[in-house]
């Protein structure tokens, strides 16, 4: 695997090249390249104006693809395919604009691209209702069913993440992305991974009675301080470690995740010590620096004190088993490099 240090680097500042995109839009990081290196997955920034900058590039050379630190070969890139993206689905929507790739065998889908938070409350790192005009809204069980499978069939190693904005019933959309989860995999066996808000047990039961093998409850911030500031319409962060303890009694250990966003000049300390809070009760921190997004200004985050906050954890983390996750985010690990310091030797 790369190093730890190399891969944050790689996903803060980005990498140059004429390389397709395939998730363009959405509630997570978006305008980045998913591309496999030295057995690490990477989803880095390559549409944002501040890559200009970077001194990462992917060249192609007599037919193969490497990956450039300025003038040194870093190592050869394995690109992603997804011919399942032109073809139509039976609802007469090509199975791309459903299911998207993301980093290398990725799936994912948002159930509804509508958050009850966006206008007054959105959090600072989202960009879920950017661009709905291109994209299809509000899905059925049945279209993400169908174009999971087209996706899937193409490649059997893919796993599927299952998201959402939050919706206004007051399950806050557990309830549809259950369906979805049976319609898939009455399809296909694939592992499929949801991701939900910081809901109570009976709805964490019924996501796993439905099939889903993995979840995402995600805090983003462990800064209670600075939470009000960064995602103003959730929770206090002891609603979350409820519904972590929950989850883990429901999945299992390692098999319940959270996004920790940094780069919000969250405290340091605080951050590590609720990660190790989170690790003990079997939750996996997937500690990811903020992407800005492509059609914002933003300059990227500080490498170095993102890596600050990694040093702390180092210890913590490497007690997570990381051949628990069998779908979503951290089964990828394209947009963190967690991965990547559990393995370090």
């Amino acid at each position: 695997m790369l190093d730890w240090r190399t891969k944050l680097e790689i996903i803060v500042k980005g990498v140059k090249g004429n390389v397709r995109s395939y998730r363009k839009s959405g509630g997570g990081p978006t305008g980045g390249v998913g591309f496999e290196i030295e057995g690490s997955i990477v989803s880095a920034p390559n549409k944002q104006k501040f890559v200009e900058n970077s001194p990462y590039r992917i060249e192609r050379i007599d037919g193969r693809y490497y990956l450039f630190k300025n003038d040194e070969i870093v190592g050869e890139v394995r690109l992603p395919k997804a011919e399942y993206y032109s073809k139509p689905t039976s609802f007469g929507i090509e199975a791309g604009r459903i299911v998207a790739l993301d980093g290398i065998n990725a799936l994912v889908t948002a159930v509804s691209r509508k958050c009850v938070l966006w206008r007054e409350k959105r959090c600072k790192f989202c960009s879920i209702e950017v661009g709905l005009k291109n994209a299809i809204v509000e899905k059925t069980p049945e279209m993400i069913a169908e174009a999971a499978r087209m996706a899937y069939e193409e490649d059997s190693s893919r796993h599927l993440t299952v998201t959402s904005g939050i919706m206004p019933e007051k399950d806050r959309g557990v309830l549809r992305i259950s369906k979805v989860v049976r319609a898939v995999k009455r399809e296909i066996d694939i592992p499929v991974h949801v991701q939900v808000y910081a809901a109570e047990k009976d709805l964490l039961e019924l996501l796993y009675e439905s099939g889903a093998d993995t979840i995402g409850i995600h805090a983003e911030v462990l800064d209670e301080k600075i939470r009000n500031e960064v995602v103003p319409g959730k929770p206090k962060l002891e609603e979350y470690f409820k519904a972590w303890e929950n989850a883990v009694d429901v999945f299992g250990k390692w098999k319940v995740n959270s996004w920790v966003v940094l780069g919000f000049n969250e405290d340091k300390v605080k951050t590590a010590e609720n990660v190790r809070r989170m690790v003990e009760i079997g939750v996996t921190p997937f500690l990811a620096p903020y992407r800005p997004p492509p059609h914002s200004n933003e300059q990227p985050v500080n490498v170095s004190e993102i890596a600050k906050i990694y040093e702390l954890v180092e210890r913590d983390v490497k007690r997570v088993d990381i051949n628990k996750a069998e779908a979503g985010c951290f089964t990828c690990g394209g947009c963190t490099a967690v991965k990547e310091l559990i393995a370090k030797r």
